[in-house]
């Protein structure tokens, strides 16, 4: 009886461990600038995707200003709006001018 409490006890552990595991909120794009704005910057990705991410709102300390055709690292994180997924930046690096 002990180690069939033991092991019910044991499964109810790991399987609210399994079941809080998360998605990282947070998402990587590399990519060469294509459009920047004030608003936004419009990236082509090596997969030759054309991804736009808002940079409305975001720390200006980690979101340093590009150029057009800027090779760059942009840390992102989805958010929902209105029923719409877009992305932000959180973090902008420049690779390569």
């Amino acid at each position: 009886m002990k180690r069939l409490t033991y092991l019910i006890v044991c499964s109810l552990a790991i399987g609210s461990i399994a079941a809080c595991k998360q998605e990282s909120k947070f998402q990587v794009i590399n990519g060469i600038v294509y459009d920047a704005t004030m608003n936004n910057i419009t990236l082509i990705t090596c997969k030759e995707d054309t991804v736009n991410i808002s940079t409305m709102d975001a720390n200006r300390d980690k979101v340093c200003g590009v150029l057009l055709e800027d090779s760059v690292e942009v840390v992102c994180i989805k958010e929902k709006i209105e029923g719409k997924e877009i992305l932000k930046v959180a973090e902008l690096t420049i690779i390569k001018k």
